[in-house]
C-alpha cells in the first residue's frame, strides 16, 4: 500500500503545482489580443487544480491514517467525491469544446467577432459549461446514486452497486460525445488550414500562422485523448484483471495522472508559444531600428 500512496501523492502534488503555475501564468498575463481563448485556458486549469488537490490533500491523508468510510462524515465524502467525479470531471471537457469552437469561428468567420463585440459570449459560454458540468451531480441527487471514496482501496466507486454500472456507462458515453464533438471541430479547423490560400500575406507569415494553429490543434487533440483514455481505463481496462495493483493503476492513478499530464501539456505548448512570440517581437524591433517602421499585418490567431 505504501508504494501506491507514494505514487499517487507524487502524481497529484505534481498536478497541483503544474496547474497552479498555469493558472498564475494565465491570470497575470498582460495581453488583450486573445481575451476569449485566454479566459477559457484560465478556466481550464480550475478543474485540474480541484481534482489534483482533492487527491493530494483529502483522499491520500484519509488513506495514510487508515480512516474507514464508516468513521468519517458521509456528507463530506459525498461533496468531495461529486466535485471530483462529477463536476470537475466534465467541466474541463466542456471547456475544450468551447476552446475548439472559439478557434473555428475565428478561422471561418474572422469578422464575426466585430459584430458581437459588445456581448460577453465567452463568459456566457463558461457559465453554460458550469451549469452542464453540474448535471452529473444533480443526476446523483435525483437518483440517490453517489460516487464515494474508499480510503483502504484508494478508489472512488459508486455507493450503490446496482446503479453504479449505469452511472459509469452514461459518464463514458458523455465523455465520448464531448470528445467526438471537439475533435470534429478540430478537424474542420485543420481542413480549413490545409486548403486556405491565405492571400495578402507573405509565405513566412503563412507558415507561422499554420504552425501556430497546428500547435493548438495538436494540444486540443492530446487533451481530449487523455480524458477518453482515462474513462476507458476506469470502465473497461480496470476490469480485465482482478488484482489490487491493476485496479489501482487503471482506476486511481490513471484518474489523477490525467490532470497532471493535462497541466504538463498546457505548460509545454504555451511556453513554446511564448518563446516564439518573444522571438518574433525581437526580430521586428531589430528591423524597425535598422530599416524604419515595420508594416503591421493583421493575422488571426
Amino acid at each position: 500500500m505504501l508504494i501506491y500512496i507514494i505514487a499517487l501523492a507524487v502524481t497529484s502534488l505534481t498536478g497541483v503545482l503544474l496547474n497552479v503555475y498555469m493558472f498564475w501564468k494565465f491570470a497575470t498575463a498582460n495581453t488583450k489580443a486573445f481575451s476569449s481563448f485566454h479566459k477559457l485556458c484560465l478556466c481550464k486549469t480550475i478543474p485540474n487544480i480541484l481534482i489534483s488537490s482533492i487527491f493530494a490533500f483529502w483522499a491520500i491523508p484519509l488513506t495514510i491514517f487508515q480512516v474507514d468510510m464508516a468513521h468519517f462524515s458521509r456528507l463530506q465524502n459525498l461533496i468531495f467525491s461529486q466535485v471530483l467525479g462529477g463536476f470537475g470531471y466534465v467541466f474541463g471537457p466542456f471547456l475544450q469544446v468551447c476552446m475548439a469552437t472559439n478557434r473555428c469561428v475565428l478561422l471561418y468567420f474572422p469578422f464575426a467577432r466585430m459584430k458581437f463585440d459588445g456581448l460577453p459570449i465567452t463568459t456566457l459560454a463558461i457559465f453554460a459549461c458550469f451549469l452542464l458540468a453540474n448535471t452529473p451531480v444533480f443526476a446523483s441527487i435525483l437518483t440517490n446514486c453517489y460516487l464515494v471514496y474508499d480510503p483502504p482501496t484508494l478508489v472512488f466507486l459508486p455507493e450503490r452497486e446496482e446503479c453504479g454500472s449505469t452511472q459509469d456507462f452514461l459518464m463514458f458515453l458523455l465523455i465520448c460525445v464531448i470528445s467526438l464533438t471537439c475533435n470534429s471541430i478540430n478537424l474542420a479547423i485543420f481542413a480549413k488550414l490545409a486548403r486556405d490560400k491565405m492571400n495578402g500575406i507573405s509565405e513566412t507569415q503563412k507558415s507561422k500562422r499554420r504552425r501556430r494553429w497546428l500547435t493548438m490543434f495538436v494540444q486540443s487533440v492530446i487533451q481530449d485523448v487523455l480524458q477518453l483514455i482515462d474513462i476507458t481505463n476506469y470502465n473497461f481496462v480496470s476490469r480485465i484483471i482482478d488484482e489490487e495493483w491493476w485496479t489501482f493503476i487503471f482506476c486511481c492513478l490513471s484518474f489523477s495522472m490525467v490532470y497532471t499530464l493535462d497541466g504538463a501539456v498546457m505548460i509545454y505548448f504555451h511556453s513554446d508559444a511564448s518563446r516564439k512570440k518573444s522571438t518574433v517581437t525581437n526580430v521586428q524591433v531589430s528591423t524597425a531600428i535598422s530599416s524604419g517602421p515595420v508594416k503591421k499585418v493583421s493575422v488571426i490567431d
